[in-house]
C-alpha cells in the first residue's frame, strides 16, 4: 500500500512538474498573453474562464477529427486557448477601458499587430495579431460593452485566420463566432 501511494505521489509530482513546465514554455510563446494580469481590473472574479492547452488540446483535436476534419488540423497547430469574462458595471467602465488602452499599447509596443478597433460609445472592441515568420503566432480580442460584458481571448499558436470562427463555435466563445469565415 505505502509502494502505491509513493508511486502515485511521485506521478503526481511528475505531472504537476510537467504541467508548470508547459505553463512557462506557453509564457515564452510570441503569442502567448497573461490573462491572469486582467482579473485584478475587476471586483469581482471571471464568471467565464476557459484554459485549453496541453493533452486537452489534443483530446479536442482528436474528438473533432471525424466530425469536423479542418478544425482538427487547425487545435492541432494550437498551444493554447485562454478566454475569460467578466461583468462590468457602468461605473467600471471607464476604468476597464483605461487599463484595455495601457494593454493594448503595450502589445503594440511589443510587436503584435492591430486587426481592429472599434470605439463606439458603449463599446470598445481591439483585436491584435502577432506575426512570426510569415505565420500569425497568436491573437488576442479584447471586448468591452456597457451592456455588462467584457470578453478577452488569446489564442497562441499557428492560426489561419479564415478558421477563427470554427474555433468560436467549437467553445462557445462569442466575441470569435462570426469572425472571419463567419462573414
Amino acid at each position: 500500500m505505502m509502494k502505491q501511494l509513493l508511486c502515485c505521489l511521485l506521478l503526481a509530482l511528475g505531472l504537476t512538474g510537467a504541467a508548470h513546465a508547459q505553463q512557462d514554455n506557453l509564457s515564452r510563446d510570441p503569442g502567448y498573453v497573461d490573462l491572469q494580469a486582467i482579473d485584478g481590473w475587476f471586483p469581482r472574479e471571471a464568471k467565464i474562464e476557459v484554459n485549453i492547452k496541453g493533452a486537452l488540446l489534443e483530446l479536442v483535436a482528436e474528438a473533432s477529427r471525424y466530425e469536423d476534419p479542418e478544425l482538427a488540423n487547425l487545435l492541432r497547430k494550437l498551444k493554447a486557448i485562454q478566454v475569460r469574462g467578466y461583468e462590468v458595471s457602468l461605473n467600471d467602465f471607464r476604468s476597464v477601458e483605461d487599463r484595455m488602452s495601457t494593454l493594448a499599447r503595450s502589445l503594440e509596443s511589443q510587436g503584435w499587430d492591430t486587426v481592429v478597433k472599434v470605439r463606439e460609445d458603449d463599446e470598445r472592441v481591439n483585436m491584435y495579431t502577432r506575426i512570426q515568420n510569415g505565420v500569425i503566432a497568436g491573437m488576442m480580442v479584447m471586448v468591452l460593452s456597457e451592456d455588462d460584458e467584457s470578453y478577452f481571448v488569446n489564442i497562441v499558436g499557428e492560426i489561419s485566420p479564415e478558421q477563427i470562427g470554427r474555433i468560436g463555435n467549437r467553445f462557445d466563445i462569442d466575441p470569435l463566432r462570426g469572425t472571419v469565415d463567419g462573414y
